[in-house]
């Protein structure tokens, strides 16, 4: 069984991306209505994991993360063992400078659909530290095992990131790339609450078994040693401006 579970404010979007598209038939859909409340997405994730009880794949997304792909029928072929995703970012730590590696693929584009961009990284499928939080794919039996859970200080951004990185400090659990084709209708300005966000887990982590990174916006790292140099894969990711989607 796959769950798909997203904090809905525009039901409109979400329509057009989740609900209403054929390649999430197969899953269940988990819609929180976060119109009246508007919570932090942590504390409704949070909330959902706390009333789980079967044992099954669990796919948090956005509202406006759209698969182009049967997601069911990926999902099921992927290792419980590890947390999974589309696109993410891994930090190669070396001698004089520690180089960040992007993997996987994604299709970025504004809410109307317009300006759509393609970012592929090294490798479609392979290990990162860190996932976008458009979507997070984790089996139900290591969030029981473990006991993981989201920071509920962190409201909207970098939870996925925490997510993975904690489960990887605490209890050695990898984060890999998955071959989902997907668009995220998303597009925009970094805000000063995802930079107060990224300040909060640099205190977070200051101590930490190696640097890690987001995909959004490549040189904010954090965790590892602060004062070696920091690159970005040279040749990647691909970014490539689209007058139209591919599919």
């Amino acid at each position: 069984m796959v769950k798909l579970v997203s904090v809905v404010r525009d039901f409109e979007m979400y329509r057009q991306c989740i609900a209403d598209n054929p390649c999430t038939r197969g899953c269940e859909l988990v819609t929180i209505d976060n119109t009246a409340a508007n919570l932090p997405v942590t504390v409704q994730y949070n909330r959902f994991l706390d009333t789980l009880k079967e044992e099954c794949w669990v796919c948090f997304c956005h509202e406006d993360w759209k698969p182009e792909v049967n997601l069911s029928s990926v999902i099921e072929t992927l290792d419980p063992s590890y947390l999974h995703g589309p696109v993410g970012v891994f930090v190669e730590e070396r001698r004089s400078r520690d180089i960040i590696v992007p993997r996987g693929h994604v299709f970025q584009t504004r809410k109307d659909g317009k300006r759509p961009v393609e970012i592929t990284g090294k490798d479609i499928v392979g290990r990162v530290d860190t996932f976008d939080c458009q979507c997070l794919i984790v089996h139900s039996s290591i969030v029981d095992k473990y006991g993981l859970r989201f920071d509920e200080k962190l409201s909207f951004d970098m939870y996925v990131e925490d997510f993975c990185v904690a489960a990887y400090e605490r209890y050695g659990i990898e984060s890999r790339t998955a071959d989902i084709p997907c668009t995220h209708c998303s597009a925009g300005k970094l805000s000063g609450r995802f930079f107060d966000s990224l300040e909060y887990i640099r205190n977070k982590y200051s101590v930490s078994k190696k640097r890690y990174a987001t995909i959004v916006g490549h040189l904010n790292t954090f965790g590892g040693n602060p004062s070696r140099p920091v690159f970005k894969w040279k040749r990647i990711p691909h970014v490539k401006l689209l007058y139209r989607l591919a599919r």
